[in-house]
């Protein structure tokens, strides 16, 4: 399953020949290439007055913000420019980050936890959105290895995706924020390496249909792509549903979970109080 890309617009593609690449501290292992940057190591580079070395051309020097940078990592960049008088001389393309999803839509507490911008509408049933990774992110605290991403990266953001799609543009209004979305099937395809690099969520919504009043099922497709290549592709289908539906159909199952595992604990207490009657006949 491939998603196609029905244009190039996003952050991903916009980075011009010589531009350079802001990432988070976390990635330091990605900064080791040539027109990359920690936010450490640019703040350094600018403190001893070693960056910009130059600023060609109208625009002067561009940096696009990558992966694992905050809001908060490029004000203090700006601020360390500031100090220096070089302010006018570097351009940091943060625009993706001010667009991040809300609670409401991407269904996460934290904004750290976010992984996507909100999405925005490219054709009919299309839909993309910047890959937003922040460096605490909850996927990013306990693995990390090598200069990649993690695929459960592009998986969470896909998840996301779906959500904030169906909330944004699908649901009726008194849903929004308050429906319970239930996965029936979640497949993923890993094709290449996720990068710390500015990349985009894609999502295909191939059908979707009110069979009752309380819930709307999707059949949705998703890619995450960085460069023009798709880096993983997924096909999912979900319900929607009424939270009071849901939350009822949610305390049944809990019930039955719970009077299974009552029932096999039994069963294996007493499995285990006969065994040594065994073993003494046995050995008898």
């Amino acid at each position: 399953m491939s998603v196609p890309m029905p244009h190039e617009s996003s952050q991903a593609t916009d980075a011009k020949p010589g531009t350079l690449f802001l990432v988070g501290d976390v990635f330091a292992e990605f900064a080791h290439h040539d027109g990359v940057f920690t936010v450490s190591q640019l703040a350094r580079l600018i403190r001893n007055g070693t960056f910009p070395e130059s600023a060609e051309g109208a625009d002067g020097v561009r940096v696009s913000v990558g992966q694992g940078v905050s809001l908060f990592d490029v004000q203090f960049i700006r601020d360390t420019l500031a100090r220096r008088g070089l302010a006018d001389l570097v351009v940091i393309d943060d625009q993706a980050l001010h667009t991040r999803a809300g609670r409401e839509i991407a269904h996460k507490h934290r904004p750290e936890n976010v992984l996507i911008s909100a999405p925005r509408p490219v054709g009919a049933d299309w839909y993309e959105a910047d890959l937003l990774v922040d460096g605490d992110n909850e996927v990013m605290s306990d693995h990390l290895t090598g200069q990649h991403m993690q695929g459960m990266l592009a998986t969470e953001a896909g998840r996301q995706m779906f959500i904030a799609v169906a909330e944004q543009f699908y649901l009726p209004p008194e849903a929004v924020g308050s429906s319970y979305f239930v996965i029936d099937s979640f497949a993923t395809r890993y094709r290449n390496f996720l990068f710390p690099l500015p990349a985009v969520v894609r999502c295909r919504v191939l059908a979707h249909r009110t069979p009752h009043r309380t819930r709307m099922t999707f059949h949705c497709e998703l890619s995450v792509s960085q460069g023009g290549s798709e880096t993983a592709g997924m096909e999912v289908r979900f319900t929607a549903f009424d939270t009071q539906v849901s939350h009822a159909k949610e305390t049944r199952a809990a019930q039955r979970s719970l009077q299974d595992g009552v029932a096999l604990a039994a069963a294996a207490a007493a499995a285990e109080a006969a065994a040594p009657a065994r073993a003494e006949v046995r050995t008898s």
